[in-house]
């Protein structure tokens, strides 16, 4: 009985062992892979056109707003008020859609990205615009309208939406007139 428990308590203290060590080749291989995704990324960029990395900055930045609280309220306990941000009811939508646009059209062109891009951007601009119009509806439904506050994200993720449209816009007209030259 005793022997087993020696021998599995040396067992562990070589795992253990043998784990400390392999620390440093892990941290140096996750450093390696690290710094070629972030090469391969920086090569990737420098190939972009102007319009197309501006088009690209938008992108990201809609995925990033549509992630953050855009509506603050307050309320209160006994004698402290506090400020509580929520997103709206439909953020999944903001966020899915804003994800898909960023990956397909930061990373893959296709002739069918276009049409995606549009569609969603559109998409986005009426389902703010009606949340903006009636909010007990499309962005929250427990608190009163007039109690809400409409945070600084809300409309960077607005401007960030039509910057994106625009400079898509912009950013296809440049491709076509530079494949209409070939």
């Amino acid at each position: 009985m005793t022997n087993s428990f020696i021998s599995k308590f040396f067992n562990l203290v070589q795992f253990l062992k043998e784990s400390f060590l392999f620390v440093p080749e892990l941290i140096f291989a996750w450093w390696h892979l690290t710094k070629r995704i972030f090469l391969a990324l920086y090569s990737y960029w420098n190939t972009k056109l102007l319009f197309d990395k501006i088009f690209f900055i938008f992108l990201f930045l809609q995925l990033l707003f549509s992630v953050l609280p855009w509506f603050s309220y307050q309320i209160r306990f006994f004698d402290t008020e506090e400020s509580i941000s929520l997103g709206p009811k439909l953020n999944s939508v903001f966020i899915l859609l804003s994800l898909l646009n960023f990956f397909f059209l930061g990373f893959w062109k296709s002739s069918w990205t276009r049409i995606w891009f549009f569609t969603c951007q559109m998409i986005a601009i009426v389902f703010v615009i009606w949340g903006y119009l009636d909010p007990k509806r499309y962005f929250y439904d427990f608190v009163k309208p007039e109690e809400v506050g409409l945070g600084l994200s809300f409309y960077l993720f607005l401007g960030s939406v039509l910057g994106a449209f625009v400079f898509g816009f912009f950013t296809f007209k440049k491709e076509d007139e530079v494949l209409g030259r070939l």
